[in-house]
């Protein structure tokens, strides 16, 4: 009776034994979207639940920075491989594949350039690069040094064409390079405006402020020093932080059209003065035409100063 209870026993043990789920049995779930550092793959990477053969390396990892896809088929396959308890549901299953990476970034890459430009290609003047490629950078393995130098310069100084060799200083995974190619763009501080000014305004030299500016951008026409800029007024109101043409300002307008003016007449022998009114717009030197309030009478002036006009002896019975 015993031994048949023993017996019984040891079934009831082996039942439950095997009654447990292997972990390879247990089913597995795919995981979609992965960063991994280093260069390979591995299987519990893709798969939750991978069983036993979780370190097996299963491909190599993308570039630093880029991605790779698993499509379902392939995924397929390596399950069935490493006896995973997987399949897709659909053709349209996938792994995305990213490897981390640490960036340097085109402000950067611009800085490197520059320093080797004026130290082996002698570049003297200011310049602002521009890459072919704009967004540019480059993606450094998580262990490598963030340090790049520019070698084997070309430099055209004529059409400000360039290229260069960027590399990595790290020593440990190795050199790598990426060529690059752009154009050095000459530069030139230009004084601008600081803030919007209109016609009644005179620009001081608080209104100034400089720009650095392409010069193959420029108007041959573009105001270059301050001195042909203060104290002039814009003919028409110029916005903020552009460049600024000759022909976009002017002497201020000390005399506006119906407004009161002061008539002067000097003569050897006498000083008169009577009050008209301007029929036209002028600055200093300009030649307008005014009219005598008292007598109605008509004549050209030169303006003087603020609502002030002169006239000349020639012109003095207007003034009666």
């Amino acid at each position: 009776m015993l031994a048949r209870q023993s017996i019984f026993t040891i079934l009831a043990v082996l039942v439950l034994l095997y009654s447990i789920p292997s972990p390879a049995a247990v089913p597995a779930s795919l995981r979609t979207n992965i960063l991994v550092e280093g260069d390979t793959i591995r299987l519990r990477d893709v798969f939750n639940g991978a069983g036993t053969h979780g370190d097996k390396i299963i491909a190599y990892a993308p570039s630093p920075g880029r991605k790779l896809i698993l499509e379902a088929t392939w995924l397929f396959r390596v399950a069935r491989a490493y006896k995973v308890r997987w399949r897709p549901s659909s053709r349209l299953d996938r792994t995305i594949v990213e490897r981390r990476s640490q960036v340097i970034g085109t402000a950067q890459i611009i800085e490197t350039l520059i320093a080797g430009l004026r130290k082996d290609a002698n570049l003297t003047d200011n310049v602002e690069i521009e890459l072919d490629n704009r967004v540019f950078r480059i993606h450094l393995p998580v262990e490598a040094t963030p340090q790049i130098t520019a070698r084997s310069i070309s430099y055209e100084p004529r059409s400000g064409r360039f290229s260069a060799v960027l590399a990595t200083t790290d020593g440990d995974t190795g050199a790598l390079q990426f060529s690059v190619t752009g154009n050095a763009h000459k530069v030139v501080e230009v004084p601008t405006l600081a803030q919007r000014l209109y016609t009644s305004d005179i620009i001081g030299e608080r209104d100034i402020v400089w720009k650095p500016m392409r010069v193959n951008r420029l108007d041959p026409r573009t105001v270059l020093n301050t001195e042909k800029m203060i104290g002039l007024s814009p003919r028409r109101p110029i916005v903020a932080g552009r460049a600024i043409l000759t022909t976009e300002i002017q002497p201020p307008t000390l005399v506006r059209r119906g407004k009161r003016v002061t008539i002067f007449l000097h003569t050897p022998r006498m000083r008169l003065t009577v009050l008209g009114k301007s029929l036209e717009n002028g600055g200093k030197g300009d030649v307008v035409r005014v009219q005598n309030i008292d007598s109605g009478s008509t004549i050209e002036a030169v303006v003087i100063g603020p609502e002030r006009v002169a006239v000349t002896a020639n012109s003095s019975f207007t003034l009666n």
